[in-house]
């Protein structure tokens, strides 16, 4: 009998072809147990690939490979391709396509080389900016993000924090006179979690920076924060200028490089003229990691970054 008759449905064929014992012609069943040998077949495929990576890129690599694996990432992307297997074993058209097309985003959203890439467009158009080169300013504004408040009251950085870091060493450096930091949460479960402008300023005064010189202003997003800084230079940006020959302040935008793009759209939609001031890079010289195959948490997370302005950028914000 051929395999495959076009005047029969695929359930057909499965019932006829597979359902029955190859020699008697009767139909048979599963046992309890009939998956174990298709695991160890696959658990055998696994072992040939990490012995393989292990011979080329060595054992260091191999134990990063490991751990991958064994992170919340690394488990969901491996049942889905367990589960995508099985479904096409036991002929489960939709399931198998469904499945594929999850482990297919996981796969590409959290590759290491599509993550740097994605990223990498957003940020390049600032690589060649050395933020202590710049000409001098009157004003930097730090936008909200790259700190929090530590579950004992204390302001720290988290991984975006150089953006604080950098408006620090530009006032020490006598590159700008004045500081303002923004940002506004909307919800603070604590009296003591501080609002992002609250947590800069304490961080910027902890760095010998007076108090006298670091202003706050609200903004629970990039688009308010744009609209205040706004209406507070029309009202101060006056007694901001010293230089005689200028009559507006030279006023410098400091924030995640990835981020820049959007503020310097939000701002010259508001008729504000910024100097771009990058911060926190996230692309980096390519190295060999587990997340070149290995889907990662990191590389999600750098890629959903990625995803997010470019959504801004289609909504105009």
């Amino acid at each position: 009998m051929a395999f495959w008759n076009r005047n029969k449905n695929w359930e057909d064929e499965y019932d006829e072809h597979y359902a029955q014992d190859r020699r008697t012609g009767q139909p048979r069943g599963r046992g309890k147990f009939w998956f174990v040998p298709h695991l160890l077949v696959l658990g055998f495929i696994g072992a040939i690939f990490l012995g393989a990576s292990g011979m080329i890129a060595g054992k260091t690599m191999v134990e990063k490979m490991v751990t991958s694996l064994a992170s919340p990432v690394g488990i969901a992307w491996v049942i889905l391709m367990i589960m995508v297997y099985f479904c096409l074993l036991t002929r489960q058209a939709w399931s198998a396509i469904i499945g594929f097309c999850c482990w297919l985003v996981l796969t590409i959203g959290g590759n290491q080389m599509v993550a740097q890439w994605i990223i990498g467009t957003l940020e390049s158009p600032y690589q060649e900016i050395d933020a202590l080169k710049i000409e001098p300013l009157d004003l930097v504004v730090v936008l909200g993000g790259g700190t929090n408040t530590a579950l004992n009251g204390i302001s720290q950085m988290d991984m975006g924090g150089d953006r604080v870091g950098i408006a620090a060493r530009l006032y020490h450096a006598g590159l700008t006179r004045k500081i303002v930091c923004t940002g506004t949460q909307k919800f603070r479960s604590s009296p003591v979690d501080l609002h992002p402008r609250e947590e800069a300023q304490d961080i910027l005064i902890g760095l010998n920076i007076p108090k006298s010189d670091v202003m706050m202003m609200q903004g629970e997003n990039t688009s308010q924060e744009m609209q205040n800084l706004k209406t507070w230079l029309s009202e101060n940006g006056k007694n901001l200028v010293e230089r005689s020959d200028s009559k507006t302040p030279r006023v410098g935008i400091i924030t995640s490089a990835w981020h820049l793009g959007r503020a310097m759209r939000l701002a010259k939609k508001n008729g504000l003229d910024l100097k771009p001031i990058p911060a926190n890079f996230i692309s980096e010289y390519y190295s060999p990691s587990p997340g070149i195959v290995i889907p990662t948490a990191e590389n999600l997370l750098t890629t959903s970054r990625a995803c997010k302005e470019y959504l801004a950028a289609l909504a105009g914000r």
